[in-house]
């Protein structure tokens, strides 16, 4: 190639510095290229660069990229509701490849919903049902949950067991307040509407079982704490009340529709860490919401941070979070410009300060433990941040109402801890599950799991109990007497007998 400083044209010069450009870059990128493949374009080119002139003294190298965990270019597909990464994914280089390492989260609100039918059709001939309903219930998904999540192609998205998680409905309304909601619209008098929504969310139960009073100490500096059993103190940060996505079911709703009388929000960590100075009863924390994994990391830390001093609070041993990020945004642990911060924060608390961190995982449905990133989360909070998972969630129906979840977390190292019922709030009519029927679900699910889950000998037992008599003396089994006209679950040689078919 000719030296341009042989040649008196500016444009011969400027030719040779690109096509050097062009050159050492496709060198550099070579072997990078598997790394950028488009989730679209899988088939053309590895990587798109684009020099633009931004002067006519300066010229900035762009690199295009597809991040490669996410599973579409969400961002040319919502028309720039979403952005991730710096600049919708469009990362200066100055020069030289800066590799992408997250994607940034930004939530879909019910005034999006419109860009979100764009992509999934299936959602129009529903969008004024979840737009009405959407206004007494709150709304918010995630880029990742809409796109990885539902199922789209089902024969009735509403039917969907993520569609019904996360887009509300008038059916999850009582008759009476459906009706008045739908005059109220009819009418086209917002400020009617508007007052005929506060109306139907007060008769919802907002706070159930005295939430809002009961439990909370009478501290004016503890906005957000409550001291609900002895050895545990509940704190919801002011940072953390909200999520990276609604749950249509949540008991919790009135936290997020924008009624400060309504909500739980500490401010700061320093009155907790009083209380708690002053309560050594206490041994357990569990940071709630909301979810506090929607924090940045420097927020989570001031009241994490501290304890990585074993020092600090020495009686507090158990540091819970509550979160639905697994599902929500798993990203918040893998690709968050943060994410490693956190992980590192985790693992700090438990090697350097002694104490035990369990992450308390809202899992729903086996679906949710299937993709790549949940996955990827999964290893990194058990073998990076020592974190225990454990899993909870209420028994919705239409959403989780089998068996087969637990089985699918205990495989991954999940341990299974609570299944709730659901509270007498929001929409519970429209999920509840008779308490039979959930008493069945739960003996099931521990039924199907391994012993590492299962704490009795013969599962065919779980679920249907026996009733001997009482015996002061008793030291083993076959010392106990059956009540008149029943059985043990053993015969006289101690063998088990054959499991019963009645469910008690």
């Amino acid at each position: 190639m000719q030296n341009p400083q042989a040649s008196s044209s500016p444009s011969s010069r400027c030719r040779y510095h690109l096509a050097l450009t062009a050159l050492l870059l496709s060198a550099i990128l070579s072997s990078f290229a598997d790394a950028f493949t488009p989730s679209l374009h899988r088939q053309k080119s590895r990587l798109l660069l684009v020099n633009r002139a931004l002067s006519s003294t300066t010229a900035t190298s762009l690199a295009v990229l597809s991040n490669p965990l996410a599973s579409s270019d969400l961002d040319q597909n919502y028309g720039g509701l979403f952005t991730f990464g710096v600049a919708n994914n469009i990362v200066p280089t100055d020069g030289m490849l800066k590799l992408p390492h997250h994607e940034r989260y930004k939530a879909i609100s019910l005034q999006a919903v419109d860009k979100v039918a764009e992509r999934h059709p299936a959602l129009l001939p529903h969008l004024h049902d979840v737009k009405l309903a959407g206004m007494v219930f709150p709304f918010k998904a995630s880029p990742y949950y809409v796109d990885e999540l539902i199922d789209w192609d089902a024969e009735d998205v509403r039917q969907d067991p993520f569609y019904r998680l996360v887009f509300p409905t008038l059916d999850m309304l009582r008759k009476d307040h459906r009706s008045k909601l739908e005059a109220a619209y009819a009418e086209g008098n917002p400020k009617k509407l508007l007052g005929t929504v506060d109306e139907i969310r007060a008769d919802l139960n907002p706070h159930p079982a005295g939430q809002k009073d009961l439990n909370s100490p009478k501290d004016n500096s503890l906005t957000g704490v409550q001291h609900k059993y002895s050895e545990t103190v509940l704190v919801f940060p002011a940072a953390g009340q909200t999520c990276h996505a609604y749950c249509t079911y949540c008991f919790r709703w009135a936290q997020f529709i924008g009624d400060d009388e309504l909500r739980f929000a500490q401010k700061e960590a320093h009155s907790l860490f009083r209380y708690l100075s002053q309560h050594e009863e206490v041994s357990d924390i569990l940071m709630t919401g909301g979810d506090p994994m929607v924090m940045k990391t420097k927020s989570l830390a001031q009241y994490l941070e501290p304890f990585t001093n074993p020092n600090f609070l020495p009686h507090i041993k158990n540091i819970r979070i509550g979160t639905r990020s697994l599902t929500f945004w798993p990203q918040r642990f893998t690709t968050d410009d943060d994410a490693d911060e956190v992980i590192e924060l985790l693992r700090r608390v438990h090697e350097v300060g002694g104490r035990h961190v369990a992450i308390m995982a809202h899992l729903s449905h086996p679906r949710e433990l299937s993709t790549s990133k949940v996955k990827a989360t999964i290893r990194r909070l058990q073998k990076e941040a020592y974190t225990t998972i454990r899993s909870q969630s209420p028994v919705m129906r239409g959403i989780n109402d089998q068996p087969e979840k637990w089985r699918t977390e205990v495989n991954m190292g999940i341990i299974p801890y609570y299944m709730f019922m659901a509270r007498d709030t929001g929409a519970q009519h429209f999920f509840d599950v008779p308490m039979a029927r959930a008493h069945k679900i739960y003996s099931d699910a521990l039924r199907s799991c391994s012993g590492l889950i299962r704490t009795c000998r013969d599962e065919g037992w779980i679920g249907r109990p026996f009733f001997a008599k009482y015996h002061p003396d008793a030291v083993w089994f076959d010392d106990l007497v059956p009540l008149d006209g029943m059985e043990l679950p053993w015969d006289e040689n101690g063998l088990p007998r054959e499991v019963p078919s009645t469910v008690y």
